[in-house]
């Protein structure tokens, strides 16, 4: 096991045998400190959707817009919230319920058809919140999105030069704990213009 590997593994042991006794499953957040990274250049920060070798929650909050056929197959796969071009049209003349929505929804996929409507009507919600739907197919396999975001990480760097991710749940086994930390850390360092050196 490579030296960097072992002091992870060192720390998330460490990190959970001090934790305080819950009544729930706690998160796993990560908190990258980053030096010698000019953030006053827009071009150095970034966002991105790390894939995780390991699923984090089986509680994804997805949302699929698409018409009544997407939208019908969507909850089939268990997708429990959905929008139609109604819906949007509707969110759209209620700010305050459309925000509380968007922060109760971690990811949003949208068939190309209705990606213009939904820039237009809820991009000035979507984009500050960095939740801008990703395209979907109209005839994927949408059990295979609700998989794919299942194992899903946002990370963003803005003007801090911190980087904040949930990489895994408690009750997961520490050895997948480590790997999800070493893929955003990975991540994280491939867009580096110092790589490790600037971690």
């Amino acid at each position: 096991m490579p030296h960097e590997t072992i002091e992870i593994k060192e720390a998330v042991e460490k990190a959970l045998a001090d934790k305080k006794e819950r009544k729930f499953v706690e998160s796993f957040d990560l908190h990258i400190g980053l030096k010698g990274v000019d953030l006053k250049d827009p071009s150095k920060r970034f966002r991105a959707e790390v894939l995780l070798p390991h699923k984090l929650t089986k509680d994804v909050r997805l949302c699929v817009i698409g018409d009544e056929a997407i939208v019908a197959r969507a909850k089939e796969a268990g997708v429990k919230n959905t929008l139609s071009e109604s819906d949007i049209e509707e969110m759209a003349r209620n700010p305050s319920e459309t925000k509380t929505f968007i922060d109760g929804i971690d990811y949003f996929l949208a068939i190309p058809q209705l990606m213009a409507t939904v820039g237009k009507l809820l991009g000035r919600f979507l984009g500050p919140a960095g939740k801008m739907p990703a395209v979907m197919p109209p005839q994927a396999d949408i059990g295979d999105f609700v998989t794919r975001y299942g194992r899903t990480c946002r990370i963003r760097l803005r003007q801090n030069p911190v980087i904040h991710a949930r990489v895994a749940m408690e009750d997961m086994e520490v050895d997948q704990i480590v790997e999800n930390v070493r893929t955003i850390l990975t991540e994280v360092e491939n867009r580096m213009e110092q790589g490790q050196n600037n971690v």
